[in-house]
């Protein structure tokens, strides 16, 4: 059996402020109020990292000490 995921991170979620997020309309990710709250969290941002990491979509250079995407040269 698979290991379980813990979405434990998204609990922050439950203290966010009202915001607007369209819905019924043409939806845009990049104008969401909800959606610029939620990535500005660092619970949030410090799980996209963990799994980006552990996931090898991002790798570490310890030669340039940089981060980069996987397929980048």
């Amino acid at each position: 059996m698979g290991k379980k995921l813990n979405y434990d991170f998204l609990n922050v979620a439950r203290n966010m402020p009202r915001l607007r997020h369209k819905v019924g309309e043409r939806f845009d990710i990049n104008t969401s109020e909800v959606v610029k709250w939620l990535v500005s969290q660092p619970e949030i941002m410090d799980k996209i990292f963990i799994m980006a990491n552990n996931h090898k979509v991002i790798v570490y250079d310890q030669n340039t000490g940089e981060w980069r995407g996987a397929d980048v040269p």
